[in-house]
């Protein structure tokens, strides 16, 4: 059954509304200020009985004025889950992967530990480790642990650990064996069975602390499950008992014995091939591994010579994935062979380029440092050093290669900036302490963050500070509206 997050049965009229904040409802701005960045951007009322009243804002059409309620326990979570998003995404952590890597303390190593991994947990969770049996009704005592303990102290000190555990319950469950890609950029653990496709437990741990509603591990491993279940008709590979079909289009040009099929779709034609020498797809010279559509159309492939898409040149060796298919014609990415310029970038050969679908650059990565929108841009293969640009082409990101002023103010070297498509600095994360406006910031924390006018917006403090007449502790993190005034503190 689903989390209801509402008190109300139905959506509350506009009329309904202001009925309530006729009545007596107490604005809250400190909570209205914890929403302000979300699409909703709301207003938060307080109401008797630990209730609160999230009336939508001017932003949301059709909904403007209308709201809903929430308990007090609930307002909290939806706070510090929107706090949590915006972090997540600020550092770059979007992605199950991207936030297991940047909480792990094993990594790849992760397989080769779980044993002790599993008895450290059994062993913090004591007394009720009895209940540690790699059975689905488990993860409910892990659930209920991890919400006592708190979904930011057990990302912190226990990540490893539940994708440990998850995965051990998950592969008993499909009757597999623990892999690791290192295909990717950051190699991570997965679990493959001969019935199931690739079984991720980190999916499931990721989703559980990054969600809203409380901790259910035991239903999000289900449906884990559930959903990686091969279908019967599924045909794997060409040795297996259904009979391949035939290719289609480009696919169909290509003489049979100049390639292998080593995947196939459900209805038996060719997925992925591996190409027995060069040759030339859609007027594309490929070789080694390539992909194609159902209907025969070039998904992704190597590069055998160098080429041009468009008005970009890519070296030999490059691997290119097309946005929607050869017919479509727009790249969505390429791993470059090796180094080369890339709309007059130097750009690292190992590393992804990728586009937007106007076939503006989206991101890449510097061969070298080099000023870029007069930003002085470090260069290297670290994701965090990724240039990134927004679809009309101005910078989007970028870390500092050495000190630059901004907006009137001294940055460091190494310090992440965020800017607007306008151009407007957004955000800035800092390598080290630092003060603004003689504010001190804290490094590596939540980046700090500013109105479209320069003042600051968000920051966190790194150390005990007065603001506004009155002393914060360390890692406050601290709120102010346009004109400067204090609005909101978390401590």
């Amino acid at each position: 059954m689903a989390y209801k997050r509402t008190l109300n049965e139905r959506r509350l009229t506009r009329r309904q509304v202001q009925e309530l904040i006729s009545s007596g409802a107490r604005p809250r701005p400190d909570l209205s200020a914890a929403f302000e960045s979300t699409l909703l951007q709301p207003l938060v009322y307080e109401l008797e009985g630990d209730r609160y009243l999230l009336v939508f804002g001017e932003q949301v059409s059709g909904l403007a004025g209308k709201g809903d309620i929430y308990s007090a326990d609930d307002i909290s979570r939806f706070a510090r889950w929107t706090a949590k998003v915006e972090e997540d995404a600020r550092h770059g952590r979007q992605s199950s992967v991207q936030h297991w890597v940047y909480y792990s303390v094993l990594k790849d190593r992760l397989i080769s530990e779980i044993d002790t991994l599993v008895a450290q947990l059994r062993s913090t969770i004591s007394p009720r480790a009895d209940g540690i049996d790699f059975s689905y009704k488990s993860l409910d005592v892990v659930s209920e642990y991890v919400e006592g303990v708190g979904v930011e102290r057990a990302q912190q000190e226990l990540y490893d650990h539940l994708v440990a555990y998850v995965g051990e319950v998950l592969r008993l469950r499909i009757q597999g064996r623990w892999e690791i890609r290192r295909d990717e950029p950051r190699p991570y653990p997965y679990l493959v069975g001969v019935n199931h496709d690739p079984v991720m437990p980190i999916n499931v741990v990721w989703g559980e602390l990054s969600g809203y509603a409380p901790l259910d591990l035991r239903a999000a491993a289900a449906n884990e499950v559930r959903r990686k279940r091969k279908p019967p008709w599924l045909v794997a590979d060409s040795a297996t008992s259904v009979g391949a079909a035939v290719p289609k289009g480009v696919l169909a040009t290509l003489p049979a014995d100049a390639y292998e099929v080593t995947k196939r779709w459900t209805d038996g034609r060719p997925w992925i091939v591996m190409f027995k020498g060069d040759v030339e797809v859609a007027n594309v010279p490929c070789r080694g591994e390539a992909a194609f559509g159902r209907k025969g159309d070039l998904i992704c492939a190597t590069l055998s010579r160098e080429w041009l898409f468009g008005t970009r040149r890519f070296v030999a060796g490059s691997h290119f994935r097309y946005y929607r298919g050869s017919e479509d014609g727009r790249l969505n990415d390429v791993t470059l062979g090796a180094d080369q310029e890339i709309d007059g970038l130097p750009c690292l050969g190992g590393t992804l380029v990728w586009f937007h679908p106007n076939q503006r650059v989206s991101s890449l990565h510097l061969a070298s440092d080099r000023d870029v929108d007069g930003i002085p841009c470090a260069g290297g293969k670290d994701l965090l050093l990724a240039l990134n640009f927004h679809p009309n082409g101005c910078l989007a990101g970028a870390t500092l290669s050495r000190e630059h002023v901004l907006i009137g103010r001294m940055f460091p070297r190494r310090t992440h900036v965020s800017f607007d498509a306008k151009g407007r600095l957004v955000h800035a994360a800092f390598p080290e302490d630092w003060d603004i406006d003689g504010i001190p910031v804290k490094a590596g924390a939540q980046p700090l963050a500013f109105h479209d006018n320069g003042r600051p917006r968000e920051l966190i403090l790194a150390r005990s500070h007065a603001v506004s007449g009155r002393r914060y502790d360390s890692g406050t993190l601290l709120r102010f509206d346009r004109d400067g005034r204090l609005i909101y503190v978390q401590p």
